[in-house]
Order: structure tokens, then sequence, then C-alpha cells
């Protein structure tokens, strides 16, 4: 662990990196002067030479659904991120980002019309949930289905997923979280690799190569006879059901025939479909399908034999459901007095000349 080579420099024992780590994964600590069992001595070397690099929560806003909540975090050089709470009876939902902004430009999605910044670290990742630890949310699900494309940061993704399900760390189960992509053959066969059982998710959205050029610019790099093949990889060397996440829009991917041909494209796969209705963006022309539609397009992929779930957006009144996270105007955020935590600022030098730097994940 890179915290335990670290701390061995500054002469304390190895079991300190445990112990940080849980009282920052597991309680939501970040201040090391809480951190109760360790000496003051101790304490007093790390907060002499570590920050606790958080994200600084902006604003917090709450859907008129029970439950469903969105977050405005600002990162140590200014960019907007945003993650997702979803408090259902059965389950507890963390959406969370990893990238600022996203440089994909699916045409049904808010993230991509707002253009790309940077990616976010794996501690800026960890962070978003981070903060909900801290706030005391039981968190049953994590989901990097917020803004961004994962595999385009697919080191600190998993690292990130690495340190949320270590002992040392927060310990959360593996299969509790999801991974979604919009496709990119090369990282869906590098996860398959990883040796971890996490759940992935594919951001498929038409049946053909046309609609989904036309939905989704990145299927002019990678077409679907190529997605198809990573994927059957990936099923093959784990063995772990994918599911295809297919939001559907009026008159575009929604008729007939594109259910048939959907069903024809996923015969035989372990897999499930999440059908999703277009969530209204910004001078965007797309409208949802109709409720009816969507029940028929279900119904004619499960005669096919391919299994398939209508799936209700939640937060869409926020501009927190699927495709909506942008920071857009319909959710405008300030700055409270207080602004909590940081992240991302360069290393500053302590009093006696150390120079402090960000705590590893």
């Amino acid at each position: 662990m890179q915290l335990k080579e670290k701390l061995a420099g500054l002469d304390m024992a190895p079991y300190r990196a445990r112990q940080i780590y849980g009282w920052i994964f597991k309680k939501g600590i970040t201040s090391f002067g809480e951190m109760t069992d360790i000496t003051k001595e101790d304490r007093d070397k790390l907060d002499r030479t570590f920050q606790i690099e958080l994200l600084a929560l902006e604003r917090t806003v709450q859907s008129k659904e029970k439950g469903t909540s969105k977050s405005v975090f600002v990162t140590g050089d200014g960019h907007k991120i945003e993650s997702v709470l979803m408090v259902q009876s059965s389950r507890t939902t963390v959406c969370i980002s990893s990238q600022a902004g996203c440089p994909l430009k699916c045409v049904f999605c808010a993230t991509g019309k707002s253009g790309f910044k940077r990616n976010l670290s794996s501690g800026e990742i960890v962070s978003q949930v981070i903060h909900y630890i801290s706030k005391g949310v039981d968190i049953s699900n994590i989901v990097f289905m917020g803004m961004g494309e994962p595999f385009l940061n697919y080191r600190s993704v998993i690292a990130a997923v690495r340190a949320l399900n270590s002992r040392e760390g927060m310990n959360f189960g593996i299969r509790r979280m999801t991974v979604s992509t919009c496709g990119l053959p090369l990282e869906i066969r590098k996860l398959a690799g990883e040796g971890l059982e996490i759940n992935l998710s594919i951001s498929l959205n038409a049946p053909n190569d046309r609609t989904r050029s036309e939905l989704m610019p990145i299927n002019r790099k990678f077409p679907l006879k190529e997605l198809i093949k990573a994927v059957k990889y990936y099923i093959q060397n784990t063995n772990r059901r994918v599911t295809f996440e297919y939001v559907m829009i009026n008159g575009v991917n929604d008729t007939i025939k594109d259910a048939t041909e959907l069903a024809e494209l996923l015969k035989g796969f372990l897999c499930h479909v999440n059908l999703i209705p277009f969530n209204p963006v910004e001078k965007s022309t797309y409208r949802p399908s109709s409720k009816e539609r969507m029940g028929l397009f279900a119904r004619l992929l499960a005669r096919s034999g391919v299994n398939a779930t209508i799936r209700k957006s939640k937060g869409s009144d926020i501009a927190a459901a699927c495709g909506q996270l942008a920071s857009s105007r319909r959710t405008p955020v300030y700055l409270p007095a207080g602004r909590q935590g940081s992240v991302g600022r360069a290393p500053r030098s302590d009093r006696g000349g150390h120079q402090q730097g960000s705590l590893p994940v």
C-alpha cells in the first residue's frame, strides 16, 4: 500500500495506515486530530506532512421525489462535478462522477454538451463517496454513472474501485459497484483481466450502427461489431452478466423494427436490458418514448428471450436524472459561507519547512 511506504518514512508503524483508512472510509473523519486511536505525536506528524483532500461541497439540491438529491462539488482548480443520492426502500445508491465534463458528446446527454475539462483523480472520485459517509448515509450501491466516461479515466477509476473495496478502506462489496461505459472495446477487455467482480453496464441506445452513430459519435470509431466482440470476450472470461442501458427516444430508436434488431443483436447473451426514458436536456429536440411504446418494446424483447426492465427516472426535476448532469442553469449553484474541504491544491510548505502532500488513496 502506498500509504504504508509514506508512513515508514515518518518512522510510523505500518498498521497506522489501516487505522487512518478506517477513520476516513468507514467513519468519514477527515481530520487527523479526531483519529483518537493514534498517538498525539503521530497525529502531529501526519498533520505536518499530509492534507486530506476533499471536494468542496457547493450545494445539495433536494428533489420533490423523496430520497433523491444532487450534490454539486467544486474541485481545487474550480471545476464543478455532480453526484446523485437515491434512497429507496430496498437500497441506497450513490451515483458518482469520474470526469469533470465529458468529451464523447452523446447527443442526448447534457454532460457531453457541457464539454470536457479533465479527468478526476482517484482521490476526487472516492471523495464523493466519503462525503455521503460523513453525513451518515448507509450506502448499499455505488454506480460510476455520473459525469464522464469512466474508461477514459481507466487507471483512476480502477484505483478508486480497489480503494473502496479494500479491507483497509471502506470494505465495500465489489458486486455492489457498477461501472458504466459508452463502449470502449480495449478497456472492456482490460476489465475482464482485473480480477474484479464489478458489474459492467454498457450504454447501447441503438440496435444498429446508423442510429447509434447519430446518437453516440464514439460509435464511428468503435462500431457495434467491435463492441459486441469485446462484450462477448468479457462474458466468456468473467462469466459475469452485462447490463445494456437503452435510452428510449420517441421516433428515433423505439420502433418495432428497433426492438426486433436489438433482440437479434443480443440473442444468446448473458445480459439484461434497462429501458430508460429520455430525460429532457436544454436545447434538445428529442422527446421520451411513451409508456405504451416502452411497454411494447419490453414485451417484444421478452418474447425473443432478452430480459428487459423499464426503469423509472428519478430526479429529473433537479436535473439529476440519467444524462442530465452538467451543473446547468436549471439548478443554479452558489458558494455558502464556510466552504468545506479542498481538492487539487498544490502542496504547501508548513512552518517547519516540510512539504505537505495529499494523502494517497
